[in-house]
């Protein structure tokens, strides 16, 4: 059984999607969550997160509409601009919604050269956070991590998900800067990592690229710290959900036990995400 911790559903032309280009047709199209279910069933998969492919309020207020009629939605976390004036407005509008349950911020939101006016809306939209009982999505890219901890190591009560593996380079096998940031970012006890994007990152399921980066990651966050999350449509372009999950379950180290592979599955996303059994 699973809790799917990472998926897309968009409409193109709700107009707030600035990377989806027409050019590509396989993911320029609706994806709504009836085209998956079929999936979801034939795995098991009895709960999902639905996180934010648009950074705009408009968009997760669109996404709690979708949870209202797709139950196994179980949470969004929506995309908001903690630079925005309207965020803490925002923020309290959309947590008025039980299945509002994170904000998803680009790790370029993280810099260290942010003017003080910045970095102090960047603390204080991470402190409603940890108040607000949400927890923080990252879309970091490899070298960003080491700053992003930085940030997180003052709000050390928020929990914080790492999205992607925190985008190492799979295909050139480079582990630098990946593994620092990593090894600082393991040190906080209330940040995880998904293992989610896999596919897309290695071009298909190639589990030798992964496999050194996922095993580290065991080491590093143990098997309390790590979720299962697909990151459809977008891993379409290298594989259909079956592919991702076969993926998913061969890079699991065979020395875990079922109870250590079922808390990566499922129980860690319900903790991180406090959903309700």
């Amino acid at each position: 059984m699973y809790i799917d911790s990472h998926v897309h559903f968009w409409k193109p032309a709700r107009g707030d999607y600035g990377w989806l280009k027409p050019e590509n047709a396989l993911l320029c199209q609706d994806y709504m969550p009836e085209r998956l279910l079929p999936a979801l069933r034939t795995f098991g998969v009895e709960g999902l997160i639905a996180v934010q492919a648009a950074p705009t309020a408009e968009e997760a207020a669109f996404l709690l509409e979708l949870s209202q009629s797709w139950p196994v939605i179980s949470g969004v976390s929506g995309g908001l601009d903690p630079f925005a004036e309207r965020f803490q407005e925002q923020l309290a509008q959309l947590r008025s919604n039980p299945r509002f349950i994170g904000v998803r911020i680009n790790g370029s939101a993280f810099r260290s050269d942010l003017p003080a006016a910045d970095r102090s809306k960047l603390r204080a939209a991470l402190d409603s956070l940890r108040q607000a009982g949400l927890t923080l999505d990252l879309l970091v890219r490899q070298e960003e991590l080491y700053g992003v901890a930085s940030y997180l190591e003052e709000v050390p009560a928020l929990k914080a998900i790492v999205n992607h593996l925190g985008c190492p380079a799979v295909r050139t096998r480079q582990t630098e800067p990946w593994r620092s940031g990593m090894e600082r970012l393991a040190r906080l006890p209330e940040t995880a990592v998904k293992l989610s994007g896999m596919i897309t990152m290695a071009g298909g399921p190639h589990s030798e690229l992964l496999r050194p980066y996922v095993e580290q990651l065991v080491r590093l966050f143990g098997c309390d710290r790590l979720l299962f999350g697909s990151d459809w449509p977008v891993a379409l372009q290298a594989g259909g959900y079956g592919d991702v999950v076969e993926l998913f379950e061969e890079l699991l180290p065979d020395e875990l036990s079922q109870e250590e592979k079922g808390e990566i599955r499922a129980g860690n996303a319900r903790r991180f995400y406090r959903i309700e059994p």
